[in-house]
């Protein structure tokens, strides 16, 4: 399967929905769930981010803070302390910073 069509399973009440990986939005994390931000709807992911990450395992997807990952394709503007995906902002910290702009190409 190429890297566009790369998708995962997430549990959706009582069945397992199948999410393309291009449609991740951002990833956020609370405590021991990990919410997963879709470009059509929301799920919660009875997981770790950490352990979602290593699931999901596709170089689009970036851990940009401890809580949370983005998927680099849906950036849309870069600020000086943060991302700009769809109407969300979201901090960069500063020990992902370098690599984060490193891998969106900046000019």
């Amino acid at each position: 399967m190429s890297p566009t069509g790369k998708a995962v399973f997430v549990r959706d009440g009582r069945q397992w929905s199948r999410v393309a990986v291009s449609e991740v939005l951002y990833l956020e994390a609370d405590d021991n769930s990990t919410t997963v931000h879709t470009t059509s709807r929301t799920f919660i992911v009875p997981r770790m981010l950490k352990e979602v990450l290593d699931t999901v395992a596709d170089e689009r997807i970036q851990r940009i803070h401890r809580c949370h990952a983005v998927n680099l394709e849906r950036v849309q503007a870069v600020s000086d302390n943060g991302l700009h995906v769809g109407d969300k902002w979201l901090p960069i910290g500063r020990s992902f910073r370098g690599e984060v702009l490193k891998m969106l190409r900046m000019m």
